[in-house]
């Protein structure tokens, strides 16, 4: 019998059937990073036999996605199926501390055990004593002295019992709150490490003995990265100083320890067939809308939810370490009858992450990516870290917009060239101005032109004042009508060294009632545009010019009607 098994399993050997299992520990080498994913990329050599191999590569994210993962190797072989399923007993693997505690925990319960033990032995001598006060029977009569030295026996005994149990219990209380937080930490580092717990099974047939150069590469979802600039000038004659950053979110369970970093503004879940062009509509209020049931954009693939499986999976896996950290023995048969998060002792973690919020953007249809050239490391945490993408010097031409109507500042704007090339997306700005912070900005590309325009906040080396000539500004009552004038002046003045351009905007009221008639009484020269009442003065001023203009203008109604003529803004004040 035992030679025909031999020969069996010769043959299966010879036939290419036999299969051998490997445990393949890789670390993630780089990360392609998209705007909410990412493409995670682990590459090791492999010494595979003959025949059938099992590869299982473990520490991936529970939440990579099954649809998106690729087993790619040189050498001959044939990949006969890529799978992935969870692995509940890995934790342990990925954390030393893990088995530390889990052995601090048995020592523990031993020492709990022995108290125990302890405690029953000397309660039992207590009753034993207890049993036993009569002393001699009934029949018998005992002298003083032999009373006294049964009842100084008991009554010493007796205390001593008392306080051996007293010390027990008190380091009974002890023990068990050690048992307590051991047994909740060990389960928070599972909840951790089970985020990491799927595994990567890959089924190939070599045709021979070799080593393959392999590359595992899946996307996972809970990272991303979102844009950040440092926008500086020392001078309006001098160039401006771009710093592109990125904040890099990691949420995936696993962590980023000396990756190569890739960032990018694809989409890598685009559809594999060929987008569909509709008609492509131009009007004033939009000109980027779209019309027309299909879209020029790729359609999106019907994606399983493979996520609510990995939920499924992890929280099977937290489960079991509850379980396993927290029931006795004789409890363990009735496992799983009670959910964890039922107890309100530990709080499973949220995968969808709360902290890390969402925006929506518009960005160019052109992908851009940045390759960091720097090692880059991320936590599991989801907390934002900062990436240095690149750094860059511009020519900009600047120029200032005041609305002293609104705001008597006046605003310095940075126009730049050919920023397309810059392959810039939406996101925060902080913006410097000679050496000093001027404040938070925003870099906005949508309906953007050849000349990007960005904001360096107030300039205080120019003034600006707005005021009401009010000798020149009158109200009166003619027949059945009010006639109101008003007179404004508007002064700009340069105290730079330099000459600069400035745009000065106001507006005159516009007329929707056949019964009021506005009247444009003074602008100084300004370009008035009668549509929608804006009117613009554009300036040189050389250094320490005082520029004036005047805008005025007469409103003339029915005297019953209610008009506002002069505009409020709400502010909070302190009220006593």
């Amino acid at each position: 019998m035992n030679k025909l098994f031999i020969a069996f399993t010769l043959m299966l050997s010879f036939s290419g059937i036999t299969q051998v299992e490997q445990h393949i520990s890789s670390k993630i080498k780089s990360v392609k990073l998209f705007l909410t994913s990412g493409e995670m990329l682990h590459d090791q050599a492999i010494k595979v036999i003959k025949g059938r191999n099992k590869l299982i590569f473990s520490g991936i994210s529970a939440f990579a996605d099954p649809q998106s993962i690729q087993f790619i190797s040189d050498g001959s072989y044939r990949l006969v199926s890529v799978s992935t399923e969870m692995d509940f007993t890995a934790a342990e693997s990925f954390n030393p501390r893990i088995g530390l505690l889990k052995d601090t925990l048995e020592v523990l319960k031993d020492k709990h055990q022995f108290n125990t033990d302890n405690i029953g032995a000397y309660q039992a001598e207590l009753e034993v004593l207890n049993a036993n006060k009569k002393l001699g029977g009934q029949n018998q009569n005992l002298t003083v002295a032999q009373i006294k030295e049964a009842g100084e026996f008991y009554r010493i005994r007796t205390l001593e019992i008392n306080k051996a149990l007293s010390k027990l219990k008190k380091d009974q209380q002890k023990i068990d709150e050690l048992i307590e937080n051991t047994r909740y930490q060990l389960i928070e580092l599972n909840f951790d490490e089970n985020q990491r717990s799927n595994q990567v099974v890959v089924l190939i047939d070599a045709n021979e003995a070799q080593t393959l150069k392999s590359t595992l590469k899946y996307l996972v979802s809970d990272c991303g990265w979102a844009a950040n600039y440092d926008l500086s000038a020392l001078d309006l004659n001098q160039k401006i100083n771009l710093k592109y950053k990125a904040q890099v979110y990691n949420n995936t369970g696993s962590d980023w320890n000396d990756v190569d970093l890739i960032l990018s503004t694809g989409d890598p879940k685009l559809s594999a067939s060929h987008p569909v062009m509709s008609p492509w509509y131009l009007n004033y209020s939009d000109v980027s809308r779209l019309s027309g049931k299909k879209s020029y954009y790729a359609p999106q693939v019907v994606q399983q939810n493979y996520r609510q499986e990995a939920q499924t999976n992890i929280n099977m896996a937290n489960q079991w370490a509850y379980d396993n950290y927290t029931l006795d023995s004789d409890e363990k048969e009735k496992r799983g009858t009670t959910r964890f998060q039922d107890l309100g002792l530990v709080q499973n973690q949220n995968t969808q992450n709360a902290n890390v919020q969402m925006r929506q953007i518009e960005i160019s249809e052109l992908t851009a990516e940045f390759i960091i050239p720097s090692k880059f490391s991320c936590p599991s945490d989801a907390k934002p870290y900062m990436v240095d993408v690149k750094e860059m010097n511009l020519d900009a031409t600047f120029s200032h917009i005041t609305v002293p109507k609104l705001d008597n500042g006046a605003f310095l704007m940075a126009h730049i060239v050919g920023w397309q090339e810059l392959e810039l997306i939406p996101g925060p700005t902080n913006v410097y101005f000679g050496g000093m912070y001027v404040g938070l900005s925003e870099i906005d590309t949508r309906n953007v032109s050849d000349t990007l325009s960005l904001s360096f906040g107030r300039d205080s080396k120019v003034v600006v004042m707005r005021k009401l000539k009010t000798e020149m500004s009158t109200k009166k009552v003619i027949g059945g009508n009010k006639k109101e004038s008003y007179l404004y002046e508007i002064v700009i003045r340069n105290n730079r060294n330099t000459p600069i351009n400035i745009d000065v905007y106001d507006q005159i009221p516009i007329s929707k009632s056949s019964d009021i008639t506005v009247t444009t009484d003074q602008i100084s020269g300004a370009k008035n545009n009668v549509e929608s009442g804006e009117v613009l003065w554009s300036y040189v001023a050389q250094p320490n010019e005082i520029k004036t203009m005047e805008i005025g203008y007469t409103v003339k109604y029915p005297k019953d009607a209610a008009i506002t003529l002069q505009r409020f803004r709400t502010v909070s004040c302190p009220s006593f």
